[in-house]
């Protein structure tokens, strides 16, 4: 193997749930603390969620090894049982002796019931795991459910971890199972992770393997984020199979073109990269040339027409000009485009660039064409910082102007990210409540934070005093609640921002 090579004194991308070279990023501290949090002095369910591969058992393990000394645990990994097989599989589990043949659901019932009044005199908390909890049927949720109804005035007695893919969300929606529903005191949903928590993964991985000299240079990371999504398990098989490419090949340090090639050996060919011209980078660069082509094509076909041309006087005097007519293609203006801005239009009282230097004051031919140059960047521009919908007219393709509007578009998703991550870093220096003037910790009220289901698309939310609290809304008189994080959440009193823990009360 590669170990010796690369001085590794084991493999590091194993895609075993070792929680050895479990990742705490940001999400996965944060479900931690959730199930952390769920499995309290109330007990009751948590219900902990994510894609295939982002580390949900990995994360169960890591708990188990954290739970206290007087906490008996039983873990289930496939769930794909009866009520009854569940029910025995509990049993098995807890240690609890009964009769193989012959056991009913009363017995099997009665018997759980007897170790769990057992463990509550003994002091002792009794924990149930569910993996790959999505493929339980309705009528043993509902069974499960039935068991963690024998409870104190304080606590139950049995809390269950259930661990699954996203249709266990969609799953515990049904109308016959709002009872269980309604019992989950903590839920979670695991995101992938990030390009910077991506190159974070690897190298965390390698030290633990005790290697702490960077193996994979930056292109060979950029291409692990694109190829794997940040899903932890296709990071570990990417990884593995590149480390093996670069091995064979005697390359001590892992570029693009194995992790290239590892894509279709350890993934399959449709997790393969495209190709460089297939970029939207490329292509906005291309449509951009291809644009400044046809329009200097077209200024040199209009200096043919007798009468002056005035951007301002007549706009669409290329476009309907008899030559123009012949040859719809040359004049590819913004007009001639059909691009029609989809977001609210400018403030005609302001003048634009273009009526500042009229060319119809400067009856230059040269200024023209300077001027005319001036529109067409300002129109590219415009088309990459506003959302705008591109209109099919004749003489042009459709294909072309589907090309168009996916560039466009690609180039404002790219943009909004980095403004996402720009609000991101702003929030890190917002001071603790703690650290506000005396007036403002006095003037805010009581508040609980007792459940933080945190998302990147900003669809997360808190419950506050009770009541579940989104982005921007109002929780009490002049406190309102402004963005939620992985670890905290920012809110503002009369218009000074401050930061509390997720799961915290003040």
């Amino acid at each position: 193997m590669y170990t010796a090579f690369f001085g590794l004194n084991e493999v590091p991308f194993s895609i075993a749930p070792n929680p050895r070279y479990l990742f705490m990023s940001d999400r996965h501290r944060e479900a931690l603390s959730h199930l952390t949090y769920g499995l309290g002095d109330t007990g009751g369910f948590v219900l902990l969620t994510g894609e295939v591969g982002t580390g949900k058992t990995t994360l169960s393990r890591c708990l188990m090894e954290q739970l206290p000394e007087n906490m008996q645990s039983a873990f289930i990994l496939n769930p794909t049982l009866s009520s009854q097989e569940l029910l025995a599989t509990i049993c098995d589990e807890l240690k609890i002796k009964y009769r193989k043949t012959g056991a009913t659901l009363k017995t099997l019932t009665d018997k759980i019931q007897e170790k769990l009044l057992k463990n509550h005199k003994n002091d002792i908390n009794t924990l149930l795991i569910i993996d790959e909890a999505q493929h339980l049927q309705p009528e043993v949720l509902e069974q499960l459910r039935l068991l963690t109804n024998l409870e104190t005035n304080t606590k139950k007695l049995l809390q269950v971890i259930l661990i699954g893919q996203p249709e266990l969300q969609q799953l515990l929606k049904r109308r016959d199972l709002r009872q269980l529903a309604q019992r989950i005191t903590a839920r979670y949903h695991l995101l992938p992770l990030n390009k910077q928590e991506v190159v974070k993964y690897v190298k965390h991985r390698l030290s633990v393997a005790e290697c702490h000299r960077p193996i994979f240079n930056q292109g060979a990371i950029k291409a692990i984020h694109q190829l794997s999504q940040g899903i932890p398990r296709l990071i570990n098989l990417l990884c593995h199979r590149a480390l093996m490419n670069a091995y064979n090949t005697n390359d001590a340090v892992v570029n693009k073109k194995c992790v290239l090639k590892a894509s279709s050996e350890a993934l399959g060919d449709e997790y393969q990269q495209g190709l460089w011209w297939q970029k939207p980078s490329i292509k906005l660069s291309a449509i951009t040339v291809g644009l400044a082509g046809v329009l200097v094509l077209g200024l040199w076909l209009g200096k043919s027409l007798t009468a002056p041309f005035d951007p301002l006087e007549n706009k669409s005097s290329i476009a309907s000009s008899p030559l123009a007519s012949n040859q719809p293609a040359v004049a590819l203006t913004t007009e001639a485009l059909n691009i029609q801005p989809t977001s609210a239009p400018a403030d005609d009282s302001q003048p634009s660039e273009l009526q500042k230097n009229s060319p119809s004051a400067k009856k230059n031919e040269n200024l023209i064409e300077t001027e005319q140059t001036v529109i067409t960047k300002k129109a590219v521009d415009t088309a990459t910082d506003t959302l705008f919908q591109v209109n099919a007219v004749d003489g042009i393709s459709n294909e072309f102007l589907a090309r168009f509007q996916s560039a466009i578009d690609q180039t404002s998703s790219e943009k909004t990210d980095q403004q996402r991550l720009t609000a991101q870093n702003d929030t890190n220096t917002v001071p603790v409540l703690t650290d506000m003037p005396a007036w403002v910790q006095k003037a805010v009220p009581s508040l609980e934070f007792d459940l933080h289901i945190y998302a990147s698309d900003g669809e997360g939310w808190v419950k506050v005093n009770g009541r579940d609290r989104y982005e921007g809304d109002k929780i009490a008189e002049n406190l309102f609640l402004n963005k939620i994080l992985p670890q905290k959440v920012i809110l503002s009193y009369q218009g000074k921002r401050f930061s509390l823990p997720a799961l915290s009360s003040w």
